[in-house]
C-alpha cells in the first residue's frame, strides 16, 4: 500500500517536474551569470525551493542589494505558505503523524499544493504520497537548475528560448485539473479579474505581490461559502 502511494505521487508529480525544467534551467543561467558557481546556484536550489524567492534574490544581487532586502522580500513573497499549509490540516489531521508531515512540508510548493488538494478531495492523504509528489517535484527543481547552470554558459541569448511562458502555463494546467463544477469556473475567472483591478490599483512587482496575496484570500473565502451551499 505504502508502495502504490509513493509510487502514485511520483506519477502526479511528472507534469510538475516538466514545468520546472525551463524555469530551474532558466534559474540556474541568471545564477551563473549573477556571479554564482554551479555549486551554489545548485545549493540554492536545494535549501530554498522558492521559484519566486530565489528569482527576487537573484534580481536583488543583480541590483547590489543588501543581504537583509532579500530575506525580507523572501519573507513576504512566501507567506501564502502559511495559508496553504493551513489549509492541508484537515486532510492531514489524524492520518499523517506531525512530525512527518512537518518534514514532507519542505517540498510544499504552489504546484504540489494545487495537485495535493486535487487528489485529497478523492483520496485519504498518506505520508508516502506526499513523500513521492514532493521529493519528486524537488529533485526536478534541483535537477533542472544544476542543468541550467553547467548548460546556460553555452546559450548566446536564452530570452529567444521563451522560458518564461513555463510559469503561467503550469498553473492554466493545474487550475483546469482542479475545476470539476461550474461554480469553480466562476470563482477562478472573479479571483483573476480581483487580482488584475488590485495589480492595477497597486501595481505589482517581484517584492510585492499583494494583489495575488489579497485575491487568493478572497477566492478562497468565496469557493468555501459557495461550496458550503452545495
Amino acid at each position: 500500500m505504502q508502495q502504490k502511494e509513493l509510487q502514485k505521487g511520483m506519477k502526479e508529480a511528472i507534469p510538475i517536474v516538466l514545468g520546472y525544467l525551463p524555469l530551474g534551467f532558466a534559474f540556474g543561467v541568471l545564477a551563473i551569470e549573477t556571479g554564482m558557481s554551479v555549486a551554489q546556484a545548485t545549493m540554492m536550489s536545494v535549501l530554498c525551493f522558492t521559484g519566486a524567492g530565489q528569482y527576487i534574490a537573484i534580481g536583488i544581487m543583480q541590483a547590489g542589494g543588501a543581504m537583509i532586502t532579500i530575506i525580507m522580500a523572501n519573507v513576504l513573497v512566501n507567506l501564502r505558505y502559511l495559508l496553504f499549509s493551513t489549509s492541508t490540516v484537515p486532510f492531514l489531521k489524524d492520518r499523517v503523524k506531525p512530525l512527518a508531515a512537518s518534514l514532507l512540508s519542505y517540498g510544499l510548493t504552489d504546484e504540489t499544493y494545487a495537485v495535493a488538494m486535487n487528489h485529497y478531495q478523492d483520496h485519504e492523504a498518506t505520508a508516502s504520497y506526499m513523500a513521492g509528489l514532493n521529493l519528486t517535484s524537488h529533485l526536478g527543481w534541483i535537477g533542472s537548475t544544476l542543468l541550467g547552470a553547467v548548460l546556460g554558459g553555452f546559450i548566446p541569448d536564452t530570452d529567444r528560448l521563451g522560458l518564461g511562458f513555463a510559469l503561467p502555463a503550469m498553473y492554466i494546467c493545474l487550475l483546469v485539473m482542479m475545476i470539476k463544477r461550474r461554480t469553480d469556473v466562476f470563482v477562478a475567472v472573479f479571483t483573476a479579474v480581483v487580482c488584475l483591478i488590485i495589480g492595477f490599483l497597486i501595481p505589482s512587482t517581484m517584492d510585492n505581490l499583494s494583489n495575488i496575496i489579497i485575491a487568493t484570500i478572497i477566492g478562497a473565502t468565496l469557493g468555501v461559502i459557495i461550496n458550503g451551499q452545495h
